[in-house]
């Protein structure tokens, strides 16, 4: 279950994510996702040791290798599922960006999600005005300020029209 910020974010990596990748295919020992990623040993080790704090994989056997301990990583999942807490999908993605992107910022929450059913004409005019606010926002920066805020927008259909039955 992705229930939190931080399982969310140690699939986000790419680099993570292709290490799950590999591992439905059956377990694997470091020094082979080394092989098959191109990635250093150390690199591997980091990738694995944040899979593991998350709870996606696990050693599942072990084998001595002359001095060393090889250890075969394999995934604790069949599938992942999201828990988004009550919001909309797109929301909680929102929510967690901006929370990630900046997590001792002064607004809480950090951003908001609407949906209201409108035709495409007040949609329109709702954009323009978000993008006349996005440029007054950019235009007004002031390089003496220590802090650097971003700011996001956007007006979407969020339903696909139904298809005509002809």
């Amino acid at each position: 279950m992705l229930d939190s910020p931080g399982r969310l974010k140690a699939i986000a990596d790419d680099n993570r994510s292709r290490i799950l990748r590999i591992l439905q295919d059956g377990p694997a020992s470091a020094k082979e996702l080394a092989r098959m990623t191109d990635m250093s040993h150390g690199k591997i080790g980091h990738h694995l040791k944040v899979l593991r704090q998350a709870g996606f994989i696990e050693v599942v056997s072990e084998r001595p290798v002359r001095a060393v301990v090889e250890r075969f990583y394999g995934l604790t999942y069949d599938r992942l599922r999201f828990d988004y807490g009550g919001m909309s999908r797109l929301q909680f993605i929102l929510d967690q960006a901006a929370r990630e992107a900046s997590p001792d910022q002064p607004f809480d929450p950090p951003g908001f999600l609407f949906t209201v059913r409108m035709g495409e004409e007040g949609a329109s005019v709702f954009h323009r005005r978000l993008v006349a606010l996005g440029e007054e926002f950019n235009d007004s920066e002031d390089s003496g300020a220590a802090t650097v805020f971003g700011f996001t927008g956007a007006v979407f259909s969020t339903e696909t029209p139904p298809r005509s039955s002809s």
